[in-house]
């Protein structure tokens, strides 16, 4: 985490085109979100000016943004296809990224000052175009904002998917109460020595900047074993340290008996808030090149070592942990070191600074980028170095502690927070973090530090709680998905687990409103399980048996039905309104924290892959569209599929389904930008809300991982539009 609340410079506006009489516009609204709050939004295209006598001729445009949603979107993507061979004039867009491939064209905002809009805000960019002179139709515009999507993973990897963060600083981490609590809530992947701390730190002494801290690797080893699964993830001092001194540490874990399953190289080093004793510092090349010393040392002492790269975030989907040109940090970094990374650590701050004018349900609406976020991380990962596999090393609300964090909703986004990314293929996630020594009014911590007027030590705070509940469902060797409740507010998942168990978690983020939700529509079939329920009403952890064709969700609560049998509904489910009123606390603003987290432990990789396999590809088309595969890479276990869907027929497409066949006994364990649904050998995938919608002669993509060997065909392949 980081000193500073600036993290993302605000773009400057260019000039507004000079427009003369307004042609006519067309307005297109992006489909509702299936689930959870909805965040939706409109885009209008219209034609400032156009001059045929020009050569080219050529015409100006303003595309206006239109926060559609309840509650602040953090970000948008406008699309739409040229009819007659328009093409943008390369650096006259204005306010937006617009990028033209073929006649599709994709824009999205030009930095947070136009990314996050308030219910009913708009943004406005705007381009100059080259056309015929003669034809120039207005086209259709979509527009997405942020939605929670549909995604599925299988946690099959070796690290505890539940993770939390401490520090050599922290005086309380080694507290017997911790090491309970964090069984209790089976988080054992524990990241030290914190944060940005990590870069001024020297292991062997046990000293930042000269001064000797309480919690050395020996004691925070102990403490990490003294966890139920507990693992070690360790950040190098790659700011004002040695390779030479980072490959000891390694060679310490290793005959110790103190076994670190997950290093990594630093900690945000494309920040200026972090020390960084190289020269050019904090640059993609200058990391990649000075880490490479690191990694190569570290596997030198042990080539089994699993070692992670500081994943740079877009800063237009979390702006507390955004990178300024976070593309070329990635891919400058994966494209030189990829032989020698294992893993990326993502951090995810998606609010910048102290919450302001925030509400329930807005703090959660943040969960819906967490789709987008890990489709861009997949991409670099898929390019540069595909046998690489992501962990959330940090997260919070905010890079900032505040009130919310001490709050019921604090229960609530962890809980979903974390369950998305692990419904989106991280393999671990991991919160900022065990004790931060704040105030009643701004603390980071699962724990109460007893300062400043806290309540006692090792107290457990609301996002332990959500910690909690969600590791009933996040169980190494579960399937766990996102469950598409068509009710603003709700947030569902479910969980296959490895011994045939179904579970469900729900959360509403509705302040004074509950619902009750039919168990069949979430795919239970048994008729007794066990629930787990917390609320604002009730701010801690309580059990009982349930049984009914019914459950009842309170008012800003979480409830799990778990042991229970069952499987992932086709169908989405149909709820009923049941008032359930509770008010929901106001809090205040707090002070800035004291103290910058990034802390500890993890995992061993989970597969070495082989080299990249020759793309095969194949095409069907079946009503109105056509479904086009390729092989993007394949390993001992597995394997990584990419899929194109065109619309081939004569008319726009409201949404698409491909089907095919498995030649053997693969099996689908992510998939990104798609719903899936398998039953035997039989595979049906199906758009998300998004980008269902396809204008004649438009594609979208999607992509899976998959068990078992990489097929050589898909028997039966076909898309269907309807």
């Amino acid at each position: 985490m980081s000193r500073s609340l600036t993290r993302i410079r605000a773009l400057t506006m260019a000039s507004v085109v000079t427009a003369a009489a307004a042609i006519t516009g067309v307005v297109l609204t992006a489909p509702r979100a299936p689930a959870d709050t909805g965040a939706a939004c409109a885009a209008t295209f219209t034609i400032g000016w156009q001059t045929p006598s020009n050569s080219p001729p050529d015409f100006g445009a303003t595309v206006t943004v239109t926060n559609n949603a309840p509650y602040t979107i953090q970000t948008w993507t406008v699309s739409w296809t040229f009819g007659a061979g328009q093409t943008i004039v390369p650096g006259s867009p204005y306010s937006a990224t617009v990028t033209q491939a073929g006649a599709t064209v994709t824009a999205t905002p030009g930095g947070t000052y136009n990314a996050v809009l308030t219910p009913g805000q708009s943004a406005t960019f705007g381009f100059n175009a080259d056309y015929n002179g003669t034809a120039n139709p207005i086209p259709a515009v979509s527009c997405a904002g942020p939605s929670q999507g549909s995604g599925s993973a299988m946690l099959s990897g070796p690290l505890d998917p539940l993770g939390v963060n401490t520090a050599s600083w922290d005086t309380n981490f080694p507290d017997p109460a911790i090491a309970t609590s964090l069984s209790s809530a089976s988080t054992g992947l524990i990241r030290y020595p914190g944060g940005s701390y990590a870069d001024g730190y020297l292991w062997q002494p046990n000293t930042y900047q000269g001064t000797a801290d309480p919690v050395n690797f020996a004691a925070y080893s102990t403490q990490v074993d003294a966890i139920t699964g507990g693992q070690k993830f360790v950040t190098v001092n790659y700011g004002s340290d040695t390779p030479a001194d980072a490959a000891a540490w390694v060679t310490q874990s290793a005959t110790s008996g103190q076994g670190v399953s997950l290093w990594e190289i630093g900690n945000e080093e494309y920040g200026s808030w972090e020390i960084d004793n190289h020269a050019n510092p904090h640059t993609a090349a200058s990391y990649a090149s000075n880490a490479l010393g690191y990694m190569q040392a570290m596997k030198a002492a042990n080539p089994n070592a699993q070692i992670c790269y500081d994943y740079g975030m877009d800063g237009n989907l979390a702006p507390g942990s955004g990178v300024d040109n976070f593309q070329q940090w990635n891919s400058t970094i994966l494209s030189a070191d990829a032989a020698d990374i294992n893993c990326a650590d993502v951090h995810w701050y998606p609010i910048n600074g102290v919450p302001s004018g925030e509400s329930v349900q807005s703090i959660m609406s943040l969960v819906d980028n967490i789709p987008a976020a890990a489709a861009e991380v997949h991409a670099a990962l898929a390019t540069y170095d595909p046998s690489a596999y992501f962990v959330v090393g940090e997260t919070n609300i905010s890079q900032t502690a505040n009130a919310w964090n001490e709050q019921p909703v604090g229960a609530l986004f962890a809980a979903a927070n974390s369950m998305e990314w692990l419904s989106f293929g991280a393999q671990s996630v991991d919160w900022w973090d065990v004790h931060n020594y704040g105030t009643p009014t701004a603390d980071f911590g699962m724990f109460s530090s007893g300062s400043s007027g806290e309540p006692a030590a090792d107290t457990p705070y609301a996002p332990y709680y959500g910690y909690q509940l969600a590791s009933k469902l996040a169980v190494k060797g579960a399937k766990v998905g996102t469950l598409l409740v068509p009710t603003p507010n709700i947030y569902g998942y479910y969980a296959q687990q490895p011994g045939g168990g179904y579970s469900v978690m729900l959360v509403n983020a509705d302040p004074s409103r509950g619902y009750a939700i039919s168990t069949s529509s979430l795919g239970i079939t048994s008729t007794a399980e066990t629930e787990y329920s917390y609320s604002a009403a009730s701010p801690s952890v309580t059990s009982a048996s349930f049984s009914g064709a019914s459950v009842n969700v309170p008012a800003e609560s979480i409830v799990v039905l778990s042991n229970g049998t069952g499987a992932q509904p086709s169908p989405t489910p149909t709820p009923t309104t049941s008032p359930t009123p509770t008010t929901s606390p106001t809090p205040t603003t707090s002070p800035t924290p004291t103290t910058s987290p990034t802390p500890t432990t993890s995992p061993t990789p989970t597969v070495t892959p082989t080299p990249t396999p020759t793309p095969t590809s194949t095409s069907t088309a079946a009503g109105g569209c056509t479904a086009t595969w390729s092989l993007a890479n394949s390993w001992n276990t597995g394997f990584q599929l990419g899929f194109t869907v065109t619309n081939s027929g004569p008319a726009p497409t409201a949404g698409w389904t491909v089907s095919y066949s498995w030649p053997g006994s693969q099996a689908i364990s992510q998939i990104w930008s798609a719903t899936q649904a398998q039953s035997g050998a039989a595979v049906t995938i199906s758009n998300l809300s998004y980008n269902g919608a396809l204008q004649t002669g438009s594609s979208t993509a999607f992509g899976l991982l998959g068990t078992g060997a990489a097929p050589a065909t898909l028997p039966g392949l076909k898309c269907t539009a309807h």
